[in-house]
């Protein structure tokens, strides 16, 4: 999974400097991300920070903390530094409203993160996250972190939210359950983007065909 998350988050490779241009130029140069660089989630140059002297590595904090977005290459850039202070700003950020932030948060410092608030994100992002608003990497961390309460959320999502969301959720609850060897198996396809819909009585019909696949109980999760 990390590799799979590496090639679709490529680090930005700091270009050559000039001769004038100091480690936090290059560094504040690379937040000034281009279409393609966002589309295809590129990386602020975080390699930076492991070559800068102290006095750079406090310049880049400063950037960082006064940065007017809290997107995941905050996230990643202050976990790189794991200063006293970049970890303050870390823990905050697991308050934000935004799931894509808190799972940042999770995947590039999980130590700040004990194991019921890592619970507690999971299932409010489960719940609330959107396309293209965070689910997708609530998804990720679900896929290798699955309590109970994780489970339980995915199963009442397949249930209640949209049809868009539910049959990702039903994809992924077919992989935990070691039906699928991927998240978004394509054999299984058929099957799980049927759930795509807003006829409450097909989706009932569909979850209970989910939960005899995977071997739990169709009573309505908790």
């Amino acid at each position: 999974m990390d590799a799979i998350r590496e090639a679709m988050n490529p680090a930005c490779t700091a270009p050559p400097p000039t001769a004038d241009e100091s480690r936090v130029d290059r560094f504040r140069a690379s937040m000034n991300l281009d279409y393609e660089k966002w589309r295809e989630g590129t990386s602020y140059a975080v390699e930076l920070i492991d070559e800068a002297t102290p006095e750079e590595r406090r310049e880049i904090e400063s950037i960082l903390l006064r940065s007017s977005t809290e997107g995941w290459r905050e996230v990643e850039a202050l976990a790189r530094l794991g200063t006293p202070t970049a970890r303050k700003a870390l823990k905050s950020f697991l308050r934000s409203a935004n799931a894509e932030v808190r799972m940042a948060v999770i995947r590039y410092a999980p130590e700040l993160t004990p194991k019921r608030q890592r619970i507690e994100a999971l299932v409010k992002g489960i719940e609330s996250a959107e396309i293209f608003g965070g689910l997708s990497e609530t998804l990720d961390e679900a896929a290798e972190f699955h309590p109970p309460e994780v489970v339980d959320a995915l199963l009442r999502g397949v249930l209640e939210r949209k049809g868009s969301e539910a049959c990702l959720f039903a994809a992924l609850l077919l992989y935990i359950h070691g039906k699928t060897s991927c998240r978004l198996a394509l054999e299984e396809r058929p099957f799980w983007i049927r759930i795509n819909t807003e006829d409450a009585t097909e989706r009932k019909a569909l979850f209970a065909e989910l939960c005899q696949r995977i071997g739990v109980s169709p009573r309505s999760p908790l």
